[in-house]
């Protein structure tokens, strides 16, 4: 599980689901869509909290692309 909590006090978590893709990768999903919302860019992914607005931005590493 991995877990998101804003600075506002906002949380929540996306969970494995068991499934995987053609890399051995699990997929995740995201416990409760209206606490936060992401965008994943080229380079980083955003994580926006839905109560106050605050992003954050996750930045995407060279061996991992």
């Amino acid at each position: 599980m991995l877990r998101f909590e804003c600075e506002c006090g906002n949380k929540t978590a996306f969970f494995a689901t068991s499934d995987y893709d053609e890399h051995g990768r699990e997929v995740l999903d995201l416990e409760d869509d209206d606490c936060v919302s992401y965008e994943i860019g080229e380079a980083s992914v955003m994580f926006k909290c839905k109560f106050c607005g605050h992003r954050y931005l996750l930045p995407s590493f060279v061996e991992f692309k």
